[in-house]
């Protein structure tokens, strides 16, 4: 069936060509992995604690729920902001459990929710951000404020922090990024090192089927040089190292240290833990799009943000490298959008999940339904799904985020909802 616009009589078409876009009809496959994102930090998908029977009857619940819609996978936030959602031997208790960093809430979230997944037959995947600090701005982005400042209130926000944590006890490995939030220095050995160290206590310590990172390497607030600059002279490899480079180079350094200390684990003990990535949609734009396009790039808009430029991550170098055993690219487009679209991402990424044969999960905007004007169609969701069947190399899909599960916030994502139910149930 040939796609077309919501109440218009058009078909939809692949970027700047007459091709029409085919929606075939879904084919249920039981061991695709149908997951979704439980986002802890700011409280998006958990509540504070107030008292453990409570906490514990929400994650009860939540899981019930999550299981309703014949879900497998659910990627649990366990490292929002340099904290942690379980006993941690490298970080303080979360603050977005109790309220409180570093306060106990009386029992091991992790392995609680880990625990109640399985009886649902429910992977859990560990999800980590890796240099996040301070989850809040420091200052305005718009306030005009002096270095000195910004180092002065650096300070004194890390001294609020618990006792154990690394940004407080090492404040010299940390810095402010443009949106004049905290977090850890990228190009620091003794970062990468401590990143590497926490996502590995949660990959040796429990039964978990993956440990994963989304899209959140360089900041989207991106760092002004100057905060840079003194460790670029010194760290770079020589005087022809350009600084995107050099960036792009720190974070290869993390990815790949975390799939050395990975691959050991699985040789030391035989447990095998997977190592997923969620970017931001767009690695890179086509060459005849913009200057600085690449010839295997996406088709889109000129003015798109590029994860590779911008957020300094290469996800293809990890996927070619085989650093990473699945990717998941936040598809959070619709088909009709004017700039970016679904359908011309996905089939990209189905292309070059190939190509590095690399476990290919598609991340869907389960939370944009009934947003606004381009994510006004009922079906949006469903037809990405039934999209996405005819690529050989899409192996699931993973929704943002559990609170979209949630039924009453509009009637379109209620509609929505119903009818992941009946694709899932093998009823539709």
């Amino acid at each position: 069936m040939k796609l077309k616009k919501y109440q218009k009589d058009e078909t939809v078409k692949y970027w700047d060509t007459k091709e029409e876009i085919d929606i075939p009809s879904y084919q249920f496959k039981a061991n695709d992995v149908r997951g979704v994102w439980v986002s802890n930090v700011a409280n998006i998908d958990t509540p504070i604690c107030e008292d453990v029977a409570s906490y514990k009857d929400y994650l009860c619940k939540m899981i019930a729920n999550i299981a309703s819609y014949n879900l497998n996978t659910m990627i649990f936030q366990v490292r929002p902001c340099n904290d942690a959602y379980y006993p941690s031997a490298l970080n303080p208790w979360s603050k977005f459990i109790t309220g409180k960093e570093g306060q106990n809430p009386g029992f091991d979230v992790l392995d609680f929710v880990i625990q109640e997944a399985k009886k649902y037959n429910i992977k859990v995947h560990a999800w980590m951000n890796p240099y996040r600090v301070g989850q809040g701005a420091l200052f305005p982005t718009d306030a005009k404020v002096s270095e000195e400042e910004i180092e002065k209130a650096k300070r004194a926000y890390l001294e609020t922090l618990d006792e154990q944590n690394f940004g407080r006890l090492h404040p010299e490995h940390t810095l402010v990024d443009g949106a004049n939030k905290i977090i850890l220095c990228p190009s620091h050995k003794e970062v990468i090192d401590f990143v590497t160290k926490s996502i590995m206590e949660v990959a040796c310590k429990y039964d978990v089927e993956a440990v994963h990172i989304d899209d959140y390497f360089y900041p989207y607030g991106k760092i002004p040089f100057v905060r840079e600059e003194q460790d670029y002279l010194k760290t770079r490899l020589n005087e022809n190292e350009a600084f995107d480079d050099w960036r792009r180079r720190n974070v290869d350094m993390m990815i790949e240290s975390v799939h050395n200390e990975l691959k050991k684990l699985f040789s030391k003990t035989g447990k095998k833990v997977l190592f997923g990535i969620s970017p931001f949609a767009i690695y890179r734009t086509h060459k005849s799009i913009r200057e600085d396009g690449w010839e295997k790039g996406s088709y889109h808009s000129a003015g798109a943000l590029q994860c590779y430029s911008e957020l300094y991550s290469d996800v293809y170098k990890w996927m070619k490298e085989g650093w990473i055993d699945y990717v998941v690219p936040q598809i959070y487009f619709p088909f009709e959008r004017a700039d970016v679209t679904y359908h011309d991402l996905t089939k990209w990424w189905n292309n070059l999940a190939k190509e590095t044969n690399t476990t290919l999960y598609i991340g869907q905007a389960l939370y944009q339904m009934g947003s606004n004007e381009v994510w006004q169609n009922p079906e949006e969701i469903n037809n990405q799904l039934k999209f996405n069947c005819q690529f050989d190399h899409i192996s699931g899909t993973i929704f943002f985020t559990y609170r979209d599960l949630v039924k009453g916030q509009n009637p379109i994502k209620d509609q929505a909802l119903d009818g992941l139910k009946k694709l899932w149930h093998g009823t539709n």
